[in-house]
């Protein structure tokens, strides 16, 4: 039984880690078309992690 709950504590882990990620995802893909250009990759992943934290 602790086995499972151990387990089903680690995937909500995941999933909620893997949400904060395509939430940032979305958030900077609206703030480049906000702003009109597209923003470079590595500012973009920056950026991603910073709001995948702050969530």
């Amino acid at each position: 039984m602790a086995a499972a709950q151990s387990q089903i504590e680690l995937e909500t882990s995941r999933a909620r880690e893997q949400l904060r990620r395509e939430v940032g995802q979305v958030a900077v893909t609206a703030a480049s078309k906000l702003l009109g250009r597209e923003i470079d990759a590595r500012t973009h992943a920056d950026l991603i992690d910073q709001l995948a934290t702050q969530i």
